[in-house]
C-alpha cells in the first residue's frame, strides 16, 4: 500500500471513530451501589477516540453482567461541575479513568482504555478489596 493510501485509511479511521460530542452522561440520581455504596466512574473527555472504544467494547458487556446489577457504571465528563465533587487520590493524568467509588471516596482506578480482557480482571481485583 502506498503512503497516501496508508495515511487516507488512517484519517479514514478517526472519522468513523470519532465521537460526535461528548457523550458523556452524569447521573447521580440513582443510589450508587445499593448498600454497599459501590459505583464505578468512568471520568472521560468530549473527542478522546479511547473514551469511544470504552464504550464501543467494554461498556455493552459490563452492562449486562452480573456485576452491574450491584455496582452500578456511569459516565462523567472531566469538563463537568460534579467532577469537582469526587474524592479521588489524585489527578486524573489520562481518560478514560475508571475509578471505583465508595460512597464517592476512591478506593482504586484504571488509567487509560485497557480493552475488556483487562478491564474485567481489573475491575474484579477492585472490587474484591472494596471493604
Amino acid at each position: 500500500m502506498s503512503r497516501i493510501g496508508m495515511v487516507a485509511l488512517f484519517c479514514a479511521s478517526f472519522a468513523i471513530l470519532a465521537p460526535q460530542g461528548s457523550r458523556a452522561a452524569l447521573d447521580f440520581s440513582s443510589p450508587a451501589g445499593f448498600a454497599s455504596g459501590l459505583e464505578i466512574v468512568v471520568v472521560e473527555a468530549p473527542g478522546c477516540i479511547y473514551c469511544h472504544l470504552f464504550r464501543r467494547d467494554v461498556w455493552p458487556s459490563y452492562e449486562t453482567s452480573q456485576r452491574a446489577r450491584s455496582v452500578p457504571m456511569r459516565f462523567l465528563d472531566l469538563n463537568a461541575e460534579a467532577f469537582a465533587t469526587l474524592d479521588l487520590d489524585g489527578p486524573i493524568e489520562s481518560v478514560p479513568t475508571v475509578l471505583v467509588l465508595q460512597r464517592g471516596k476512591e478506593i482504586g482506578r484504571i488509567p487509560g482504555y485497557v480493552g475488556p480482557e483487562f478491564f474485567f480482571h481489573s475491575i474484579d481485583r477492585l472490587l474484591a478489596k472494596a471493604p
